[in-house]
């Protein structure tokens, strides 16, 4: 069974795979993959890195997009075995963390896509759209990335589905209920989220 190919149709089935003949190596190879994929774009319009080479801001965006979705995997992996038992469920953290990445194999097929775009756009590619004074190369660059952008939302919802059945499968429950693991964990963050969103616009406000 090849994961990368067998996850859209056989979610659950390649998830038990790769718990039972895979080890966490191969899901960190597979981590690597989807930060390289939608790292090298992270940057896109930010003009956060306008004197730096191409190389180097793609190079960067990968390395700093591979540290966050390690540090997530973990927060997350931790979070979704602890409110899973609240459910009922007979999960460990040591096999979250080993499915967690493989519910992102759907992101790794953006890789040509976004490599395209870096090889088309070049440097443009990292410049804030709204402060350019080209409109028809902005203009077309913003088109590309909204449509990229709605493909990677629809592929982050299908991860979502793989998610929820990766978990119901680590914690012996229904998909359902790990799609309601994923709800509460996503609850609890946007409650933990309120008093620094409010403490931020305070300061904005007080500026």
């Amino acid at each position: 069974m090849n994961p990368l190919v067998s996850i859209w149709t056989q979610p659950k089935q390649t998830i038990r795979y790769v718990l039972e003949y895979k080890t966490w190596s191969y899901s960190f190879f597979i981590l690597f993959l989807v930060s390289v994929s939608v790292g090298m774009t992270s940057f896109a319009e930010t003009d956060i890195l306008p004197d730096l080479s191409l190389p180097v801001i793609i190079m960067l965006s990968i390395v700093s997009s591979f540290i966050g979705t390690i540090i997530s995997v973990f927060i997350s992996s931790a979070l979704y075995t602890w409110v899973g038992k609240w459910l009922g469920g007979k999960g460990n953290f040591k096999d979250m963390v080993q499915m967690s990445p493989i519910a992102s194999i759907p992101m790794i097929w953006m890789m040509p896509i976004n490599l395209l775009l870096v090889i088309i756009f070049g440097k443009n590619l990292f410049v804030d759209t709204m402060n350019s004074v080209d409109h028809d190369v902005f203009g077309t660059l913003s088109i590309v990335l909204l449509f990229t952008n709605l493909l990677t939302l629809a592929l982050g919802i299908f991860g979502t589905v793989i998610l929820s059945k990766g978990i119901g499968v680590v914690h012996h429950f229904s998909s359902w209920r790990g799609f309601g693991t994923i709800m509460i964990v996503t609850g609890l963050f946007l409650v933990l989220m309120i008093p620094f969103i409010i403490f931020l616009v305070f300061v904005l406000l007080a500026s």
